[in-house]
């Protein structure tokens, strides 16, 4: 009998984050947000804000959560043999748990609540991303030629975005959302990864294993 495959968690983060970002753009009170930033969405205080607020939060949790089977995942890498340091076990899964714990402070703290704690949370956000894309650089290529494509054009995005932002070619919401689904493709992509590695099995020793794997003693041409 075969089990429905389960839907990866940052996946679902995703989808969570275009139903509800979908949603709050068809029924905010400000046609114009576009113009600021996507977090304009969830400081309107009304039904479309909650809807914003209510699944960044979500999507947060979904996204810390998938630490887990990442976790697992990577520590099985480093046992089939991973050339990696011992740290990205934990580093890694850290690094995903601040991303999503900021992703959801984002939707608790709305700009119209403090503007200087949820800029706090979205630089969170953008920190946690910016240190995930560094420990694979350095610790994790070659896990995946899909994924050193995926953080190599992470980075050209988060960089030339960033530049881009600043001399005024694009808004705030374009960076927004090129930067965030690159990293999420990213995320995505590490995470199903890692979960199909299995430590490599070490062959039992038996004399039938014995037989077949030595030469024999007797002459032979």
């Amino acid at each position: 009998m075969h089990w429905p495959r389960r839907t990866p968690l940052v996946l679902l983060a995703a989808g969570v984050l275009c139903v509800c970002i979908s949603a709050a753009a068809l029924t905010t009170s400000d046609p114009r947000w576009w113009l600021s930033c996507f977090s304009r969405l969830g400081a309107m205080q009304d039904g479309s804000s909650a809807l914003f607020n209510g699944g960044m939060m979500l999507a947060g949790a979904v996204i810390a959560l998938s630490a887990w089977p990442v976790r697992r995942g990577l520590k099985a890498a480093s046992a089939a043999g991973l050339p990696a340091n011992g740290a990205v076990p934990v580093v890694v899964p850290l690094l995903i748990v601040g991303l999503g714990l900021s992703l959801a402070l984002v939707g608790v703290l709305p700009l119209s609540f403090n503007v200087f704690a949820h800029e706090r949370a979205a630089n969170g956000a953008l920190a946690s991303s910016a240190g995930l894309l560094l420990m694979h650089r350095l610790h994790l290529r070659g896990l995946s030629r899909t994924l050193d494509r995926l953080s190599l054009g992470a980075i050209v995005v988060l960089v030339v975005g960033m530049t881009a932002l600043i001399a005024g070619l694009i808004t705030l919401t374009v960076f927004e959302a090129l930067a965030f689904g690159s990293v999420i493709a990213w995320l995505q992509t590490l995470q199903s990864r890692v979960e199909h590695l299995r430590p490599v099995a070490s062959r039992p020793f038996s004399a039938n294993s014995q037989h077949l794997t030595l030469s024999p003693i007797w002459g032979t041409r």
